[in-house]
């Protein structure tokens, strides 16, 4: 009897323990993981990936990912994807910072039915100053890549920063790709990457940013032919070298590197900005912190292995030009440099001044390794400039004054004046009846009021400012759309495109309190092409969205330029079937104005300097007033309609592409703050040849709007970067 009840609870057990198994496996099937930032960091006021990594081992299903930040307002970013048993994928997004202080991130994995399968919550990357240089590392060794020095700064977000960035996470959305001034690539991992991945990485060199590359083995360069295409120069054998003291003298001699000069040839879009404008006045300049760097005299006589590097004719050589250690060349809007060693590796690995080495490459400034207090702050978005041109003109706002009179009436009516008619008629006691009747009044007229300032017509407004990144057979499309919603109810409103890469946020207020973007949206992505956005516009109000994009498509503007320091001719061609209104050209810190381009036409013109040309700088700082008045503006709730709008969205936008230049003297304070690559002032300070050409009521791309919008206005600006227009002054 006893074996009886044995056998009965070991089988019970049995099959209590495989429940348990199978219920542990349907609990743990999900391997959910994310990672914000670039290794956890984050810059204030740009775009940082977002990447996912999901391993499932239990049944096949249909999930969404839901990311959420405290930090963009209202908006949900949903991410439809579908994952088989065994399957594992990685794929990031990119997410917007408009805080100062903190990011925080939360993430759920949900299944078709809306059921909670992993969650990641309260993932808070550290947030670096907007200025400050921030370097992604695809290093070859744990140890190897760039570093930095220990600023003695009390600011640790002005402390300059290197992300060690992994190979399986890196993002093949190149907007993601936005929030890095440089980065440093070893040859080896080259091989690695996969071809999203190097789009990503090409698209964002060609938009502005600094790649780095160090060579581990020349014959890396035999697979990876993507990377020998962008290098400034062709690599030959290795051989061994002593620098004696080389390197430390370009490190030290204050002439010999400027990466973010005024004039040099090293600018790039994506460099930091600087932490404030020097003043042009000033004579006397501190001497630069590098140049007191005591030397590393066991480095100096040791033997580096190099390869031999053949530099293409236009680039900038360090060392003999018959056997440079490092060549450098700007590529479209950004810039490559090659180095002729692996920096991974001893003696280089070694070297005490390797960091300063590595800062100075990276363009650190001066102002960064000083004692004195850095106290930046602040700075408003040049969204707002943007707002304010494509707000809509239905909204008025009520003067101050007539709302001072209207309460002071009101108070009147309730108190004195009711007061003295009631006594007059001898009816006090009615005072029950006149008071819920005076409110109820003005009530209705307050609403009456604001039904005759703000009730209009939806309205969908939209502005594109789109750069053109040329390349063989084709281009490349980094597209800006300031899209602005009126509703006359509350309603939501939904916005979609079907470009390659594609993301929205909301209005970025500025830098001023770490203020969320305003807005409550919710963006449907998915491994398709394309977004769709679904926005809620409270009633009576205007709000301003941007979609970010990029793809690639025909050239629709093309150009070559000729000529030198005083001028030159551009040779322009309009392919398309729309007409450019209007077209500008900065060469040589010159803005010319060249009037209408027909579609279809090529047109050759002069840009004879001071001949019907007028200073970029002067001509830019004419808006500067009009664009902190209707910044302010954009903030008040009341006090009028001065300065609200801007009218001219053509010129303003051709103003918005210089907007560092608003900065009229030395200041702590910042004036405007911008996405990197928006403002093209190092491009045209490094000498190359800008093109702006307005398309009035014209897109590229179909309208975003997918609702019916019975007031609707729409512009383009196609912005065109040609290399060099003769020497950079």
């Amino acid at each position: 009897m006893s074996n009886r009840y044995s056998t009965l609870l070991v089988r019970w057990v049995s099959a209590m323990a495989a429940c348990f198994l199978v219920l542990c496996r349907s609990l743990g099937d999900i391997q959910f993981d994310a990672f914000v930032g670039y290794d956890t960091t984050v810059r204030a006021g740009g775009w940082y990936p977002v990447a996912f990594e999901v391993f499932n081992d239990g049944p096949s299903f249909d999930g969404v990912v839901e990311v959420t930040s405290a930090q963009v307002g209202g908006q949900l970013q949903r991410y439809a994807l579908s994952l088989p048993n065994g399957t594992r994928k990685r794929w990031s997004i990119p997410m917007f910072s408009s805080s100062s202080t903190l990011v925080s991130v939360d993430v759920k994995l949900l299944d078709a039915d809306g059921k909670l399968r992993a969650e990641r919550g309260g993932l808070r990357p550290s947030v670096v100053g907007w200025e400050n240089v921030l370097v992604g590392g695809l290093a070859a060794s744990s140890q190897g890549g760039p570093v930095f020095p220990i600023t003695e700064s009390a600011r640790t977000e002005l402390q300059p920063r290197v992300a060690r960035m992994l190979v399986e996470l890196f993002p093949d959305n190149p907007i993601a790709l936005e929030g890095l001034n440089a980065l440093y690539l070893n040859s080896a991992k080259a091989l690695d990457l996969k071809e999203p991945q190097v789009e990503a990485l090409q698209s964002w060199l060609h938009g502005g940013g600094h790649l780095i590359v160090g060579i581990d083995q020349p014959g890396d360069l035999n697979t990876a032919t993507w990377l020998r295409g962008i290098l400034p120069a062709s690599v030959g054998g290795l051989t061994s070298r002593r620098f004696d003291g080389e390197l430390h003298r370009w490190l030290t001699d204050d002439a010999t590197w400027h990466p973010t000069q005024s004039g040099s040839v090293l600018r790039h879009a994506y460099e930091p900005p600087k932490y404030r404008l020097q003043s042009e006045l000033r004579v006397e300049r501190p001497e630069s912190a590098y140049a007191g760097l005591k030397a590393d005299r066991d480095f100096d006589s040791s033997e580096l292995p190099v390869s031999l590097l053949k530099p293409l004719a236009s680039a900038l050589v360090s060392g003999p030009r018959d056997a440079p250690w490092m060549v450098s060349a700007a590529q479209g809007r950004g810039l490559v440099t090659l180095l002729a060693f692996n920096p991974e590796r001893d003696p280089f690995k070694g070297w005490k001044l390797r960091p300063f080495f590595w800062a100075r490459l990276t363009g650190v400034p001066d102002e960064v390794f000083r004692k004195e207090s850095q106290n930046v702050w602040g700075g408003k978005s040049v969204d707002s400039i943007y707002g304010a041109m494509i707000e809509t003109r239905q909204v008025r706002k009520l003067p101050v004054g007539l709302l001072l009179l209207l309460l002071l009436v009101y108070l009147v009516v309730i108190g004195p004046l009711d007061q003295w008619w009631l006594k007059k008629i001898n009816r006090p006691m009615l005072t029950w009846i006149t008071f819920p009747a005076y409110v109820a009044l003005f009530s209705l007229l307050i609403y009456f009021i604001g039904f005759r300032l703000r009730a209009g017509q939806t309205e969908w407004n939209e502005l594109h400012v789109v750069d053109v990144l040329p390349r063989s057979g084709d281009a490349v499309l980094r597209g800006r759309t300031f899209a602005g919603i009126y509703s006359p109810a509350n309603e939501t409103y939904r916005v979609a495109n079907e470009v390659q890469h594609a993301t929205l946020r909301g209005e970025f207020s500025g830098l001023w309190g770490g203020a969320a973007a305003e807005g409550r949206a919710t963006l449907n992505l998915s491994q398709k092409p394309g977004i769709s956005a679904d926005i809620y516009v409270p009633v009576w109000s205007s709000q301003l969205n941007v979609i970010d994009w990029q793809q690639v498509a025909a050239a629709p503007i093309a150009g070559a330029f000729s000529g030198g320091r005083n001028g030159g001719t551009l040779r322009l061609t309009n392919p398309g079937s729309r007409p450019f209104s209007k077209v500008w050209v900065v060469a040589n810190r010159e803005l010319f104005e060249l009037g209408e381009l027909a579609a279809g036409a090529t047109q050759e013109f002069s840009l004879a300097t001071g001949k019907n040309s007028k200073p970029l700088r002067q001509w830019v700082q004419r808006f500067g007033e009009t664009f902190r008045n209707a910044s302010m503006a954009r903030d008040r709730v009341l006090g009028g309609n001065e300065g609200t709008h801007i009218d001219a969205w053509d010129e303003s936008s051709v103003a918005v592409a210089f907007v560092s230049m608003l900065t009229a003297s030395e200041t702590q304070n910042r004036d405007f703050v911008y996405p990197a690559g928006l403002d093209l002032t190092p491009l045209a300070e490094r000498g190359d040849t800008i093109v702006m050409a307005w398309m009035s009521d014209e897109t590229l791309v179909p309208a975003m709007n997918r609702f019916t919008a019975f007031r609707s206005t729409k512009g383009t600006l196609l912005r065109l970067v040609l290399p060099g227009s003769g020497d950079a002054k």
